[in-house]
């Protein structure tokens, strides 16, 4: 199993099993994604339980993995504040008092 299915298996265990959610109480376990631990977590802490739970996971894959979610992120928010201005930018030419303004991308 690749490092990264790894933490998914053991997110998806740990909100199933009522034993590894009183281990992970002090590591919001309720904030976590499907592939992710929040920035915030005790790191080690979670790798001891994963391993003691039969998953081999180490402080890299935690890592890796609130990386890829923080990248993933950025781009969602790149993407939206993109579209979010072009479409401002089409209101303005929209309702600009001088019609002939044909600048897309323009600032009126």
């Amino acid at each position: 199993m690749k490092q990264l299915e790894q933490i998914e298996a053991f997110i998806a265990k740990a909100k199933q099993d009522p034993e590894l959610q009183a281990k992970l109480s002090s590591c919001a376990l309720e904030k976590w994604g499907d592939k992710h631990t929040p920035l915030d977590i005790d790191h080690k802490k979670v790798i001891e339980i994963a391993r003691g739970a039969g998953f081999e996971i180490s402080l890299h894959d935690l890592i890796r993995a609130q990386c890829d979610q923080l990248s993933k992120f950025w781009m969602f928010e790149m993407e939206n504040s993109f579209v979010g201005r072009r479409s401002l930018a089409r209101i303005q030419m929209s309702t600009s008092i001088k019609p002939d303004r044909n600048s897309y991308y323009g600032y009126y």
